[in-house]
């Protein structure tokens, strides 16, 4: 080996235990911050007011849990089936384990840090815009999205006095950022999970660490999260109905009780917002839904939604042309129709060539069963 190379390979392994010190900061200080407190009595006293979880006892919010969200957070793109899928889980696996622990390698891959940069953090270089695409997930989904549902689990573990909350919260958000990574391997480039893992997930988690920003997105911003109803499908052998999509209707361009809507995930929808009475709302959108990536290039179809929700929990959804290769999605959330606890979420996928999947989920489970194909 020349001597340029060992010291290449000394930086980049030098530059790998930086980024491993960030991604982990949020570990370590949540860390400390849970060794100065004291096991809660019981009962627990009362926590901060949350800004995120409000344990309502119907629709999306009555299904979610550190469980649920691992699963639809981390099995996100399955959505895209042509390109993200864990059909070759292992392999995938090692290949992602092996671009974040050479991080300098995994962006000299696809050119230098100035591209990387340019690609994945700001768009600097005006002759390769089309490339900085990569970056529109990078913050609306690792760090705005996967930030906030860092600080709904901190506030779902205080309500039921969980010790350490934020430690657990971190580990399982890192842990399911790791598993989207893995299962977008498929065909996502080397670079791509080191801004994720490396950089936006753990920053999304100490930017929602701040209250004044959490209480601008909750309450300016009304930044909120509604999942699909994941279930597994036996007769496929795969999960369906899995997703995770946030939205935003801000205050500042609100009239009176209508606002603007912007729903994004794999479904990207813009439309608008309309008060029904004092917690309901109908929401509608029209947009694009991911059907295809090709390195740094995304490729949609147009796509439409109606949603009806109470206090920012999701009863109901009909998506139209939307991803997973549906011509219809339809979610029926637990407490929509009845206070009943045991009357089932209903899931409806309608696909492209006329095949039909239908699927029951309780709200006491964080995966439901469905049945057809498509």
């Amino acid at each position: 080996m020349s001597s340029n190379q060992g010291w290449r390979r000394v930086i980049s392994k030098s530059l790998a235990c930086a980024l491993t010190a960030t991604a982990l900061l949020a570990v370590f200080t949540a860390s400390a911050v849970a060794a100065t407190e004291e096991a809660p009595p019981s009962p627990p006293p009362s926590n901060p007011q949350p800004y995120f979880y409000h344990n309502l006892d119907y629709g999306s919010e009555s299904q979610f849990n550190p469980i649920s969200n691992f699963i639809n957070y981390g099995l996100d793109t399955l959505q895209v089936k042509k390109d993200f899928d864990g059909s070759r889980f292992g392999t995938q696996f090692r290949k992602t384990v092996d671009n974040l622990s050479d991080p300098v390698y995994s962006i000299d891959r696809n050119g230098d840090i100035g591209s990387f940069i340019n690609r994945q953090i700001i768009p600097y270089d005006l002759n390769n815009l089309d490339e900085s695409a990569a970056m529109i997930p990078n913050y609306a989904l690792h760090l705005l999205g996967g930030g906030m549902v860092y600080r709904k689990n901190v506030e779902w573990l205080q309500s039921r006095g969980y010790k350490y909350p934020r430690t657990l919260a971190v580990l399982q958000g890192m842990t399911a950022e790791l598993l989207q990574e893995v299962v977008e391997k498929k065909s996502t480039t080397a670079e791509d999970p080191v801004a994720d893992f490396f950089i936006f997930r753990p920053a999304g988690m100490l930017l929602f660490e701040n209250d004044d920003f959490a209480e601008f997105a909750a309450q300016v911003l009304r930044l909120a999260e509604w999942p699909y109803q994941p279930m597994y499908n036996p007769g496929q052998g795969r999960f369906v109905n899995v997703g995770e999509n946030f939205l935003v209707r801000p205050t500042f361009l609100a009239i009176e009780n209508h606002s603007l809507f912007a729903y994004f995930g794999m479904t990207v929808l813009l439309g608008a917002s309309h008060k029904v009475s004092f917690t309901d709302a109908i929401s509608w959108g029209v947009g694009g839904a991911v059907t295809n990536v090709e390195h740094y290039t995304l490729k949609t179809r147009p796509c439409g939604g109606i949603f009806y929700d109470r206090n920012g929990s999701l009863l109901s959804s009909l998506i139209l042309n939307g991803t997973e290769d549906l011509k219809v999605r339809f979610n029926l959330y637990p407490g929509a129709v009845t206070k009943n606890q045991w009357f089932p979420g209903i899931y409806l996928g309608v696909g492209d060539k006329g095949d039909v999947v239908v699927g029951l989920t309780l709200r006491a489970l964080p995966l439901g069963v469905a049945f057809g194909s498509n």
